[in-house]
């Protein structure tokens, strides 16, 4: 009896102790920290680190014996580079959750090791329409696809009666998807003639390609009315404007640019911030409604890090946010993973965007503000909206 009973104990002991042990998750975070995005990714990495200290304080609150660790690695924002931190992060610390990369073609480079292994891509600024791919482990859960932008811009164009368009793109799957997007739109509604003008990833200046832009604007501008459209990362763009604030005939026409322009770094040049002021510098961006949960990020942000969060830094860490609960609620499993984020998305509010997600695992609400640079140089505002529910842009009085 006795030795029964001493059996029976340790049973229970050893039961006891696989309950109450703490379970360790590893969310594996893969970003840009160098290159044109590095300020992008380390913002992005802060959110969500940030998202990991708030959870693991709930989760130990709740008496739950489930924990967080994070585990990161440098993109250096290519798609090699890509893969290369995903599968050291993967192999090192056997994550099944990532957050990141941050571009398509960075996400796209990391695909077939993540679809290869089960491990789930959170990419929480990827837009490209190339990554909009159904049943693959790569969930877009921020940022609509870029199918709405572009189009938001093709109708901002038309209604400001741009009879033709230069375009400077960055030569990889997002910025080649952003002007087959924009050049189609802008054709099938009676715009005239587009030309673009591609550079490749990382530019160590972009001299030459300024040149054939400025001869482009020379050569359409003659024949109706013409702008320009930046499709280029922030310190691509940055590079440009080196050339443009010396150039009368890049300043001659209306600049458009994407999203990621809309950032207080492209104003820090004083030339640079006159410059876009004078070619009133216009963008559209996915719309954020502050709600109960944006002050509170805000200020814990800025407590943690002694600054205010950047541009899209939110996205990280509500991204962090929806792939933690779909890690408490399926477990370290990339297949439960996987099953578990289109549920966990649809119930997620987070600091200012509710998520929703399509057939190809993408934000699948679509609202953008329209802004542009004041005269003094100094903020962008928002002059208008564009919803992807009715396709119409709509210009403030």
């Amino acid at each position: 009896m006795k030795k029964r009973l001493l059996g029976f104990t340790l049973i229970l002991a050893l039961f006891a102790g696989q309950v109450f042990a703490q379970e360790e998750y590893t969310l594996g975070i893969v970003l840009p920290f160098t290159g044109s995005l590095g300020s992008f990714g380390v913002g992005f990495r802060n959110g969500v680190e940030l998202a990991v200290e708030q959870m693991n304080a709930e989760l130990e609150a709740a008496g739950s014996s489930v924990r967080f660790n994070t585990v990161n690695a440098d993109t250096e924002g290519t798609p090699d580079g890509a893969a290369k931190a995903l599968q050291t992060v993967v192999q090192t610390s056997g994550a099944k959750a990532i957050i990141g990369p941050l571009t398509t073609s960075e996400v796209l480079g990391a695909k077939q090791f993540a679809d290869e292994n089960k491990v789930v891509i959170f990419a929480p600024a990827s837009s490209g329409e190339a990554g909009a791919i159904p049943d693959d482990y790569i969930f877009r859960v921020m940022y609509p696809p870029d199918t709405f932008a572009g189009q938001a811009f093709s109708d901002i164009a038309l209604a400001r009666g741009y009879e033709n368009m230069v375009i400077l793109s960055l030569d990889d799957p997002f910025g080649n998807g952003m002007v087959k997007i924009f050049s189609d739109a802008f054709a099938a509604h009676g715009g005239g003639e587009v030309v673009t003008v591609n550079y490749a990833p990382e530019p160590a200046d972009l001299t030459g390609e300024a040149a054939k832009v400025s001869a482009e604007i020379a050569r359409l501008s003659g024949a109706g009315k013409t702008a320009f459209f930046c499709v280029c990362f922030l310190g691509d763009a940055q590079k440009l404007l080196q050339q443009a604030v010396v150039n009368p005939v890049m300043g001659s026409v209306d600049w458009l640019g994407i999203e990621n322009l809309v950032n207080p770094d492209i104003l820090a040049d004083s030339s640079h911030a006159a410059f876009l002021a004078k070619v009133g510098l216009t963008s559209v961006s996915f719309a954020d409604t502050p709600n109960p949960n944006t002050q509170p990020f805000m200020d814990a942000y800025t407590a943690k890090y002694g600054e205010a969060p950047g541009p899209f830094t939110n996205y990280a860490y509500d991204t962090a946010n929806v792939a933690m609960l779909s890690m408490i609620f399926a477990g370290n499993s990339g297949e439960g993973i996987k099953a578990a984020v289109p549920f966990i998305s649809s119930h997620y509010i987070g600091t200012q965007v509710q998520t929703h997600l399509d057939a190809n695992g993408d934000q699948a609400i679509a609202n953008y503000g329209i802004y542009q640079l004041n005269q003094d140089g100094t903020e962008f505002g928002q002059i208008g909206t564009y919803s992807g529910a009715d396709g119409k842009v709509v210009f403030g009085e």
